[in-house]
């Protein structure tokens, strides 16, 4: 485990992590006076500044003719819209801190209630928030980065999911609260027709019985997307909608890395392996592009680069494209690095995203160790490099786990990866 992943800023959270291994935790005393005295929110804020990965300046990897690597993140919170109980920075100290961030591109991700629209007040309420909102983030220039409105969908029974691409405002004007009353399934349905990306966030993030979380309790409670993890749950019209036609999965989110992987299960990759390999799997049994994702899901003075996209500009078409395409990688830029070729024949080089199409072998290389899965399957470490069997009757979906992050998927022969939605 790199170095920056162990350090922790409290030694009270340092003797728990060292102490018993995750299932059978123990917490320290002085920790608990410590929680006790009131000092809670500070401790967990240091903790998780301390703690959350510092990737390598996405711009030094090099990239493929036009694409360059912009780094971001996925999933911001800010109040208003979110309510300002589970944010702690007002406006002025949210942009503060996104000028600082030296990232590309933030996508702002407010918390809503699932089937917000059974109520006229709630319903109303949405459609001048996210208005609102949106004329504040495209007033914004430099310095800071490329700010663009989203939206977290949470069903607590369920789970949540992030909608992003897609002008929402836009598309609650073109739906009233009697279409959307009659026909939950139609906001999902119509914002993915409007080009939106639907993301499962932290989908595989079940809950542990231990007897220390941080505040917002991402250890004990429940955040999977249960439709995963608890196969056969009854869903309600809206989140069967989101439960078919997810673009993506949030494999990587800071405070699940943080607080229930690293100081718990005292590895942080953990949810990150897990739902990486999920996220293969998912995709050859559907039959179709799956996209990783990282957030920070930033409610304080953290944020990160969680998320990294190859696309020729910094604009929002130009990402939304290059997402679809699935040219990401999540919690470091390295792997995206990757070159791929097919049968021994050089020329030009493919990457992550892209449908290879091979009869013999794919060879791919990149620059250090790094382990190779295959349909979700660990293939190995390798340094610099692997070829590959490969035939065209056989659709195998390979991703690099490298310098602590993880590539989108390479598809070799899926005649499902040729097409990318619009």
């Amino acid at each position: 485990m790199p170095p920056s992943e162990q350090r922790s800023s409290s030694a009270g959270l340092t003797a728990i992590r060292r102490g018993t291994p995750g299932r059978k935790l123990a917490v320290s005393l002085g920790a608990v006076a410590v929680l006790a005295l009131g000092a809670c929110q500070s401790l967990m804020n240091r903790a998780t500044l301390s703690a959350a990965f510092k990737p390598q300046d996405a711009h030094s990897v090099p990239m493929q003719g036009t694409l360059r690597l912009w780094a971001g993140d996925m999933n911001f919170h800010l109040s208003p819209p979110d309510d300002d109980k589970m944010v702690r920075r007002n406006m002025r100290q949210s942009m503060e801190l996104l000028a600082r961030s030296g990232l590309d591109f933030v996508y702002v991700t407010p918390k809503v209630n699932a089937r917000f629209y059974e109520s006229s007040e709630g319903y109303e309420q949405v459609r001048t928030a996210w208005t609102m909102a949106q004329q504040t983030l495209q007033a914004m220039g430099a310095p800071h980065p490329l700010m663009m409105l989203g939206m977290e969908y949470a069903d607590e029974a369920v789970g949540s999911a992030t909608i992003i691409g897609v002008d929402i405002p836009k598309t609650l004007g073109e739906l009233s609260r009697e279409e959307l009353r009659a026909n939950p399934s139609s906001f999902a349905n119509m914002l993915s027709l409007r080009g939106g990306v639907i993301i499962l966030n932290h989908p595989l993030a079940t809950p542990l019985k231990v007897p220390f979380d941080s505040p917002a309790r991402y250890a004990t409670v429940d955040r999977s997307w249960k439709p995963m993890t608890q196969p056969g749950i009854a869903l309600a019209k809206d989140m069967q909608a989101i439960n078919q036609q997810f673009d993506g999965m949030e494999t990587y989110s800071v405070p699940v890395s943080v607080w229930r992987d690293q100081y718990v299960m005292e590895d942080p990759l953990l949810h990150l392996r897990e739902s990486s390999i999920r996220l293969a799997q998912e995709a050859k049994r559907k039959q179709r592009r799956i996209i990783p994702v990282g957030g920070s899901d930033s409610r304080g003075r953290m944020i990160r680069a969680t998320t990294f996209i190859a696309a020729p500009e910094k604009t929002p078409e130009s990402l939304r494209r290059a997402l679809l395409a699935g040219r990401v990688c999540v919690r470091s830029p390295l792997p995206c690095a990757v070159r791929v070729y097919s049968d021994d024949k050089g020329g030009t080089a493919m990457g992550v995203g892209d449908a290879v199409v091979a009869e013999r072998s794919v060879e791919l290389r990149w620059d250090g160790e790094g382990q190779l899965y295959r349909n979700g399957e660990l293939l190995g470490d390798f340094e610099s490099g692997t070829t590959q069997a490969a035939n065209r009757g056989d659709c195998q979906i390979y991703q690099l786990h490298l310098g602590g992050g993880v590539s989108g998927p390479i598809y070799v022969n899926c005649p499902f990866a040729a097409t990318v939605r619009p």
